[in-house]
């Protein structure tokens, strides 16, 4: 293959790629920081319903981006004005919104346990915001300021602002409130500086929606899909009513936390993966996987080490992590690294949607019966080791659709 595109310079490349990693860290971790606050504002049963509002609002938020999270960023990059492409994601997200949010509030009612049912309801509505977020659109254009303004310092910002409000009020409600209203603020006002305030076409707008919708149901489907297989596991033990349950709960939670970090850090490599073609691509898609490489190694082998004896400070008494447990959730979380780095810096960027549709099928299709499996052998280390098996043959399966890739085929 023959490079159709020159190499940015360098400096400006390695600059613009490690702000943006810097700023997906930053919106990362505010959640985690927020998250002493709110165990011990709300309560066991005040966390509960959080946690069943967060869990749907994650999976919401999902079907709400329809994929842009994970193919806009080529898009934008590739496209020569990225702004329409920006408000083609606009009339899709908000359409899916009009009828994903109200039925996750019927979702989230349903599945609430308190009376009022209002703490499980502005949660779910809250976080399902989420896939409003135009992080994706800064990683494809380069700025990373815009995600910084945008993205990462509102979500510093509302978590632990509603969090110490809750705890300080012991009004639990408050969290959700100001993570609900903050988040559609920042949306509005970023929707108008960058799509709306600039002259177009709407029939322009409407048609790029619906090409969208046509060209991008394989990625929605499989982001859909790898979203159930993150959140499947806690879910399954619960309906399942295993014992395992209960101590599998901050297992999963700080698991999830390293899920969304790497996402995080991984989106913002895709711009730059995808703003070259040919042999600089393929140099680029080899760099971040190498990268990755060594980043799995220190968050698996930092997962395994740290949690054990980081958990219960963090969270509280009684939420406990054994060393077998950690080490489980290590090679998940090693392994996941990878496969997310081979997804979305090589197999998507490369134009092989049906492939990496079909790698995630592999974890859609194993998490349930592997996490039964493991819970019911091993108890909470037996539903981690489930867990790290279906990473591992998620990794393997984007291993093979990678490979022709890396090789430039």
């Amino acid at each position: 293959m023959t490079s159709t595109a020159p190499e940015a310079p360098r400096p400006h490349r390695a600059r613009s790629v490690a702000l943006l990693t810097g700023v997906s860290a930053l919106s990362a971790i505010s959640p985690l920081i927020a998250l002493p606050l709110i165990t011990r504002a709300a309560g066991p049963t005040g966390f509960a319903e959080i946690a069943i509002g967060q869990a749907l609002g994650t999976l919401a938020a999902t079907l709400v981006t329809f994929g842009w999270a994970v193919r806009g960023p080529v898009e934008a990059a590739r496209s020569s004005h990225p702004s329409r492409v920006f408000r083609a994601s606009i009339a899709v997200r908000g359409a899916n919104s009009v009828v994903i949010l109200p039925l996750v509030a019927v979702v989230a009612a349903l599945a609430s346990h308190a009376d009022d049912h209002a703490l499980a309801i502005v949660s779910a509505l809250a976080f399902s915001l989420q896939g409003l977020s135009l992080s994706w659109y800064a990683v494809g254009v380069g700025r990373p300021l815009l995600s910084l303004v945008f993205d990462a310092l509102p979500r510093i910002v509302l978590n632990l602002v509603g969090a110490v409000l809750a705890l300080v009020t012991g009004i639990p409600l408050l969290y959700p409130v100001i993570l609900l209203a903050g988040t559609l603020a920042a949306f509005v006002i970023a929707t108008w500086l960058i799509g709306l305030r600039e002259r177009f076409a709407v029939g322009e707008t409407l048609r790029d929606a619906r090409s969208a919708y046509r060209g991008g149901w394989r990625t929605a489907l499989a982001a859909g899909l790898l979203t159930f297989s993150e959140t499947a596991p806690l879910s399954t033990l619960g309906v399942a009513t295993s014992p395992a349950a209960i101590g599998f709960a901050p297992f999963d939670r700080v698991l999830k936390y390293g899920y969304i970090g790497v996402y995080m850090i991984t989106s913002s490599f895709q711009g730059w993966v995808s703003s070259a073609t040919g042999a600089a691509g393929i140099r680029r898609m080899r760099r971040a996987v190498g990268i990755h490489g060594l980043l799995a190694l220190a968050l698996g082998a930092g997962f395994a080490l740290v949690a054990p004896w980081a958990t219960p400070v963090v969270l509280g008494p009684g939420f406990e992590i054994t060393p077998l447990t950690a080490l489980f959730g290590g090679i998940a979380l090693a392994a996941m690294t990878l496969a997310t780095a081979l997804g979305m810096c090589v197999v998507l960027p490369s134009g092989r949607d049906g492939a990496y549709l079909a790698s995630v099928c592999v974890a859609a299709v194993l998490i349930v019966p592997a996490v039964l499996i493991g819970a019911g052998v091993g108890g909470v280390a037996g539903a981690a080791a489930g867990v790290a098996i279906v990473q591992l043959s998620a990794l393997l399966a984007l291993s093979v659709a990678a490979v022709p890739a890396l090789r430039g085929r």
